[in-house]
């Protein structure tokens, strides 16, 4: 049986978008408090997110105010690293419970995703274990992405970039799921990006 992580990105400093994107209204709640919502339904029964450092920030303080408990959030160990440094503080949350198979990586600006999507990425390790999954629309790879748990004690040490160089050691264990939702390609960071993943939500396939 598959038993993911579900790790959200939100350690973003939100320049581009000039506001907080992760606290911005979305389906009478927060972008954030959405897409908590969201994997809970889609059926994710583990979850972290991801901030950046600092006890008192705009995403901990809407961590506070949707009354996510301190086991479901951890700062980032490398912010200077980025989304990459983000990403190995979800590796190594994952390395410190063995009862995780995969860890998925999703981003905290993604909430115009269908439901049926994440769950798509959900049972994905299932079917194809020991994959690295990329949810891909078209041909082209976004996120979700779906880590098998025999790469975490790499990913938690590696010296590469990003995801992408990371990915690319490992080529041959990268299965492309295709899905019809072209919005694994769309991430939220400008006020035009908010106004165009906004609109979709009126399309949405739950």
């Amino acid at each position: 049986m598959s038993q993911p992580l579900i790790a959200i990105l939100a350690a973003g400093e939100s320049r581009r978008m000039g506001h907080p994107k992760l606290s911005l209204s979305w389906g009478g709640t927060s972008i954030l408090g959405h897409l908590l919502q969201q994997w809970r339904d889609a059926g994710a029964e583990k979850i972290v997110v991801i901030h950046s450092p600092g006890e008192k920030n705009p995403v901990t303080s809407e961590l506070d105010r949707l009354g996510v408990p301190p086991g479901e959030r951890i700062a980032t160990i490398a912010p200077e690293r980025g989304m990459m440094g983000s990403v190995i503080t979800a590796a190594r949350q994952t390395a410190r419970d063995s009862s995780l198979t995969h860890l998925i990586i999703a981003l905290g600006d993604q909430p115009h995703l269908r439901t049926d999507t994440l769950r798509m990425a959900l049972h994905a390790g299932a079917s194809a274990p020991g994959k690295i999954i990329r949810t891909v629309f078209q041909g082209k790879p976004g996120h979700p992405l779906v880590l098998p748990v025999s790469l975490i004690a790499e990913l938690t040490h590696t010296p590469a970039a990003t995801l992408r160089d990371f990915i690319s050691l490992h080529q041959e264990q990268v299965f492309d799921l295709e899905c019809s939702d072209s919005g694994v390609l769309l991430d939220i960071d400008t006020p035009e990006d908010y106004a165009q993943a906004s609109q979709r939500t009126t399309h949405q396939v739950i």
